[in-house]
């Protein structure tokens, strides 16, 4: 296990890891989110989520991150910028068991 999960409450919004860093330069913001846990939520900028995509088998990878809705290029959309020292690698929280991704 690597990290710990979020102590405050706060959502959490899977995400691709896979989609980072599409503004070059350095940016490791995630850009592919879970539409519709965001227009649940209702996400809003700089509201801070614990972003997570399932890792290896019963694990998760994740950290959390400020919300930002922004236009680059074609993409509008929301992307997640994380919060430096908040990674997690470790078991899967017992409310995201059975979610897709995880």
């Amino acid at each position: 296990m690597e990290g710990h999960l979020p102590t405050q409450q706060m959502p959490f919004v899977w995400g691709d890891f896979n989609a980072c860093g599409w503004a070059g330069g350095g940016d490791e913001s995630i850009y592919a989110l879970d539409r519709d846990a965001l227009a649940a939520i209702p996400a809003k900028n700089g509201m801070a989520v614990f972003v997570w995509c399932g890792d290896e088998t019963h694990t998760i990878l994740g950290c959390i991150a400020t919300l930002e809705h922004i236009t680059l290029g074609a993409f509008i959309g929301w992307r997640a910028v994380p919060v430096a020292g908040t990674f997690y690698r470790g078991p899967i929280p017992a409310h995201l068991v059975g979610w897709p991704g995880a």
